[in-house]
């Protein structure tokens, strides 16, 4: 379950990104989950997501484009966190250009045409899930699903993908996306 705390710039990276970075390898499934269950979670996966980082530390905006392509986006977010990171089935409502820059990512995509099969979180789930009163979450848990409580999720086709670094995702606005980290990582998306 997600979780959200604040803390200094400093602590975030100690804590949970250099024991991440000491890991030798990939991050498995079993690995995130675990992880994220322990109590206590001081070594375990945390994640800065979709954060502004780039108009707190100016120096920072001076390596990473802000108009790529001489396009103007939206929005541009920083993404940064330990191995493990699990980001649920949703989809945006803008374009999204998803660049990886450290780390490794695997991306999974559903079409639109695709919704009515991926359970979509409602307002009565919004009592125990502050995220579903948005409409764009499902309640399928990728790589762990639950076929028998969600038969039709098993109709829905989807497309995998693995961002190293340097590499750019686009994802089209209203596509289905479910992101989990392999490694430490650090992305940057444009929302246009």
């Amino acid at each position: 379950k997600m979780t959200e705390r604040l803390m200094s710039f400093r602590s975030f990276v100690s804590r949970y990104m250099e024991p991440s970075a000491s890991k030798q390898s990939c991050w498995t499934l079993e690995d995130s989950k675990m992880s994220a269950s322990t109590e206590a979670n001081t070594s375990g996966v945390a994640y800065l997501a979709q954060h502004h980082l780039l108009d707190q530390v100016s120096g920072l905006s001076q390596q990473v484009p802000t108009h790529p392509h001489g396009v103007h986006p939206s929005r541009i977010n920083v993404w940064m966190g330990t191995g493990g990171t699990r980001t649920p089935l949703h989809f945006d409502s803008y374009d999204n250009l998803l660049v990886q820059i450290v780390g490794v990512k695997y991306v999974r995509l559903y079409d639109p045409k695709w919704t009515s099969k991926l359970y979509v979180k409602n307002m009565q789930d919004s009592i125990d899930d502050k995220y579903a009163s948005q409409g764009n979450m499902s309640s399928i848990e990728c790589e762990c699903e639950d076929y028998d409580k969600r038969p039709l999720a098993k109709e829905a086709e989807h497309t995998e993908v693995v961002l190293y670094p340097g590499d750019c995702l686009f994802i089209p606005s209203r596509h289905w996306h479910y992101v989990r980290s392999l490694t430490t990582s650090i992305s940057v998306n444009y929302w246009f």
